[in-house]
């Protein structure tokens, strides 16, 4: 009866929405049978990620339509006990990881697909199955992620799978090392100059729609101050120059939902521009 009552709370919702055509297709559509288990094995989703990204960061979504270790790693996700690991860091790693995993399944599941766009339900709907609950990648970014653990590092480990997002880890976030690799992806991030760059013309710094969409977070960990937070992790010349020009103007680029796949797609046209200048040439360190 337990089992079965499971099952209502996870599909009766998915049945709602998909009356509504907006709940996207994903492997794993209800909580396996099986035993609870007390946490998944990693080595699953590394050899995925070996398989599936290129060396510029995009992904293969024909490699991956097939996985069996995405599927199964899937599935291990859903009957894990999330009240079995023993640290933050292990759980946090846990849930950036279940986010990425399921970000890959969903444009797999859902494709050939262009955008983000073409996948209704993508962002909201509750499909994610994760220690027998369900959840959207929404929740695990924001009531998750954002809210329990309040370590913005990691919401520059949340891949999207757009053109605009933090690019996917290559291998999976783990708890002995998870500091140093939420280091090196916002690092990453920052020093991507068609994401975020500085213009010394204009005293202008462009930044991905990323910051705006968890400012407040961003600056209550360093006391108000959202340069503070970039200065901390930027590339040593925009560093240098926001701690030298203290009224620097922030201006937020425009996302585009474009799925960053090596697939072999259609001429795209990039629409991640700024609002009041040229589009950013790629240039090493953010800086114009």
């Amino acid at each position: 009866m337990q089992r079965f009552l499971r099952f209502l709370l996870v599909v009766l919702p998915a049945l709602a929405m998909a009356s509504c055509g907006g709940i996207p297709k994903t492997s794993i559509v209800s909580v396996p049978d099986g035993t609870p288990i007390a946490s998944v094995d990693d080595s699953l989703l590394a050899r995925v990620l070996e398989r599936a990204i290129a060396p510029n960061g995009a992904v293969s979504y024909t490699e991956l339509r097939s996985d069996s270790e995405l599927t199964e790693y899937l599935r291990e996700i859903a009957l894990v006990r999330t009240d079995a690991f023993v640290s933050r860091a292990e759980l946090l790693a846990f849930w950036m990881n279940a986010h990425n995993a399921y970000v890959l399944d969903l444009i797999r599941s859902n494709g050939p697909a262009h955008s983000l766009d073409d996948i209704p339900g993508f962002q909201y709907a509750k499909v994610v199955i994760a220690g027998g609950k369900s959840y959207s990648l929404d929740d695990i970014e924001h009531a998750v992620i954002e809210k329990q653990f309040r370590e913005p590092r990691a919401f520059f480990g949340l891949f999207e799978g757009s053109r605009s997002s933090p690019e996917l880890a290559r291998t999976p976030f783990s708890e002995s090392e998870l500091s140093d690799e939420l280091d090196f992806q916002l690092r990453n991030f920052l020093a991507d100059s068609t994401k975020n760059y500085l213009d010394r013309r204009t005293n202008t710094l462009y930044l991905s729609p990323l910051f705006k969409e968890y400012e407040s977070s961003l600056e209550a960990a360093t006391g108000g101050s959202m340069l503070a937070f970039i200065r901390d992790f930027a590339p040593p010349q925009m560093a240098e120059w926001i701690a030298g020009h203290p009224h620097i103007t922030i201006s937020y680029l425009r996302s585009d939902n474009t799925i960053f796949t090596s697939d072999i797609e259609p001429h795209h046209e990039p629409s991640h521009e700024r609002t009041y200048a040229p589009a950013p040439r790629r240039t090493p360190g953010g800086i114009r």
